[in-house]
């Protein structure tokens, strides 16, 4: 549909789409240097806050203290400075250092660090093949202590009733079940040995009786 044709509705929808897509309206290239996400998709509003995001966060996320400048209330013109904690990003050493320590294969990624965007998406990587982990293990191994996984995100995630892996993420072998016939096979393993030791068969158990 033409520019020109549009309704005004249609051009605000457009607009809204473009600024959740590259954080600008379209009018003009983001500014050099400058995260092409808008801010509020960068700021946590949008991101997925469940107990893994909060671990990850933890581990991985990195803030300083600043200072700024806010008006006094009741006090025209007037201003104090009170300090706040800022969300400088995540430090990817922390983040290969998390994945390492729970076992993943990350070193792929090591070659891409220079890369625009690469903390973002390999933030969002690990955090898939960390919930992956999760999921087996009920848990991950966070800080050199194994941190187990709440019920209520487990069961969310989709995870089995019990753990499938072992806090180190190896396999737990699951016991074969006893088949139906064991007790014959082991009966007819004994008669073959009593038929070897004695050189003859055992009796039938209804002559045995007559007898």
């Amino acid at each position: 549909m033409a520019e020109a044709t549009k309704s005004p509705e249609e051009k605000a929808k457009q607009t809204e789409n473009t600024i959740k897509a590259t954080g600008t309206d379209g009018s003009a290239p983001a500014a050099a240097g400058k995260s092409i996400i808008g801010a509020k998709y960068r700021d946590g509003r949008y991101k997925e806050q469940d107990w893994l995001g909060g671990e990850i966060a933890k581990v991985a996320n990195t803030t300083s203290e600043r200072e700024k400048k806010v008006p006094v209330e009741g006090q025209e013109g007037a201003f104090k400075t009170v300090k706040e904690t800022v969300n400088d990003g995540v430090n990817v050493d922390r983040l290969f250092a998390l994945a390492r320590e729970n076992g993943l294969d990350v070193d792929r990624f090591e070659a891409q660090r220079s890369s625009h965007g690469f903390a973002g998406r390999f933030r969002m990587t690990v955090r898939n093949m960390l919930q992956a982990e999760a999921k087996r293990r009920h848990g991950l191994v966070i800080g050199g202590k194994f941190v187990s996984a709440p019920a209520d995100w487990l069961s969310a995630k989709g995870a089995a009733t019990n753990p499938t892996h072992d806090q180190k993420g190896v396999k737990i072998p699951v016991p074969k079940p006893v088949k139906a016939d064991a007790a014959p096979a082991a009966d007819a393993k004994t008669a073959e040995n009593t038929t070897k030791a004695t050189g003859g068969k055992p009796a039938p158990a209804k002559d045995a009786a007559k007898k």
